[in-house]
């Protein structure tokens, strides 16, 4: 299955920190896939083992950077 670019970012953001609190179309998407778990009440979602599987095949084929720090931030550090 390929990702778009929104799933993908939204995929790394919740796999690299936390849960996703306010659910949105792309999130209500990849919990019909099965990428990501929203609880009974629709409170929020996590993602799932799938979804974590599919976040490191992206990451590996090099259509997502995991951990890079933004331009900005690497500027400053200099």
């Amino acid at each position: 299955m390929r990702l778009g670019a929104r799933q993908l970012e939204l995929l790394k953001v919740i796999g690299t920190t936390s849960a996703l609190v306010v659910p949105c179309p792309i999130s209500r998407r990849l919990c019909e896939i099965g990428l990501l778990q929203a609880e009974a009440d629709g409170s929020f979602a996590r993602i799932t083992p799938a979804g974590l599987r599919a976040l490191a095949d992206a990451a590996e084929a090099g259509r997502i950077a995991l951990f890079r720090l933004p331009s900005k931030q690497i500027q400053s550090a200099k």
